[in-house]
């Protein structure tokens, strides 16, 4: 099965990696619809990782990444593949595309290892605030859980841990940000799901899922001062080590 089909990916030169499971916008009438589960797309999160990568490019930095193009009404690549919210049963190409995903994914962390010694994984997402006051950016890293990297140990939360505290240094200056350590209910509810869980306890490896508010997604000028900013954290998260 070509999967090229499916994923737009690639491998880097830096132990960066990029993924986006749910800005899929393909619905090929073979596979079925899920059953169960959500079934909107994180509207406009593949035009932003592809942003991000090509920002990235200019820099001189090609990070690893991992796209999505199936839609989630088919697919949903952050449920476990057992969950009847992840894919139809009855589809054995939705289960193929499943599980090549997250090979690729792994693989691409293992090679990040075996090259650098180490890999900063980011898992992209988006969400809708249910009021005005909820933050504009919610990290989930299982409460520092996917976190193994520690950059100061002196500081606490977000500031201790490569990655994180760049991601988190840059994007505030524009946008209100819950970093994912407090629990709160924006934390809970999106601490980290299937993919960031992938990476549990994983030595040498800080995985993080971000989420993005849709009326930042929406708006041409704020995804540009977002792109811009998570740019800016990626390539200082790079040259800080």
């Amino acid at each position: 099965m070509d999967f090229r089909k499916y994923f737009e990916f690639a491998e880097g030169t830096t132990p960066v990696i990029l993924s986006c499971p749910h800005g899929g916008y393909k619905k090929p009438k073979r596979i079925p619809n899920k059953i169960k589960g959500p079934k909107i797309a994180d509207k406009n999160t593949y035009f932003i990782t592809k942003l991000i990568i090509n920002l990235l490019k200019k820099e001189g930095i090609d990070i690893y990444y991992i796209l999505n193009k199936v839609h989630r009404s088919k697919l949903d690549l952050n449920r476990p593949p057992h969950s009847p919210s992840a894919f139809n049963k009855s589809s054995t190409e939705a289960n193929g595309i499943f599980h090549a995903f997250h090979d690729q994914l792994i693989k691409f962390s293992q090679e990040c290892l075996a090259q650098f010694d180490k890999a900063l994984v980011i898992d992209f997402h988006g969400f809708t605030r249910p009021y005005e006051n909820y933050p504009d950016i919610i990290f989930g890293h299982i409460f520092g859980k996917t976190l193994d990297l520690i950059q100061d140990s002196t500081s606490k939360a977000c500031e201790k841990f490569w990655g994180c505290h760049q991601l988190e240094k840059e994007i505030s200056k524009h946008f209100s940000i819950d970093n994912g350590f407090a629990e709160s209910e924006y934390s809970l509810a999106y601490s980290g799901g299937y993919i960031t869980h992938q990476f549990y306890n994983t030595k040498q490896v800080n995985t993080i899922q971000v989420e993005v508010a849709k009326y930042i997604r929406m708006d041409s000028s704020l995804t540009i001062k977002f792109v811009k900013a998570f740019t800016k954290a990626i390539v200082n998260s790079i040259n800080e080590t």
